[in-house]
């Protein structure tokens, strides 16, 4: 789930719609990437509900902003690294419509 999550969000930096960060450098504290966490919009995509990522943020102080949970989208937990185009396209599509749904909440809460 952690390859999938990350070719989402390499897809979704791709075309500008975000940048990457290294959550476990968040979640070990180090202070490069809890800056990142500390962007106006911040992110978490997790395989399962575990929800690492989120825990990472959490750990940092941070609780992102949009929470992904690519199991919750139907996509079922495996541990191969046989990913398909939709299965990324599923998960960069839920993450990008949360992200305009965030910031069009956050535009209604300055306006």
């Amino acid at each position: 789930m952690g390859q999938l999550t990350n070719e989402a969000a390499k897809a979704l930096d791709g075309l500008r719609q975000g940048s990457m960060s290294c959550a476990i450098g968040v979640g070990a504290g180090i202070a490069s990437f809890v800056n990142d966490a500390n962007r106006p919009t911040t992110v978490a995509l997790d395989g399962c509900d575990v929800a690492c990522v989120r825990h990472a943020f959490e750990r940092a102080g941070r609780a992102p902003d949009v929470h992904i949970v690519v199991t919750r989208l139907g996509v079922e937990k495996s541990h191969t690294f046989d990913l398909s185009d939709d299965q990324i396209a599923v998960v960069a599509g839920a993450a990008a419509e949360a992200i305009e749904a965030a910031a069009a909440t956050s535009a209604e809460q300055v306006g």
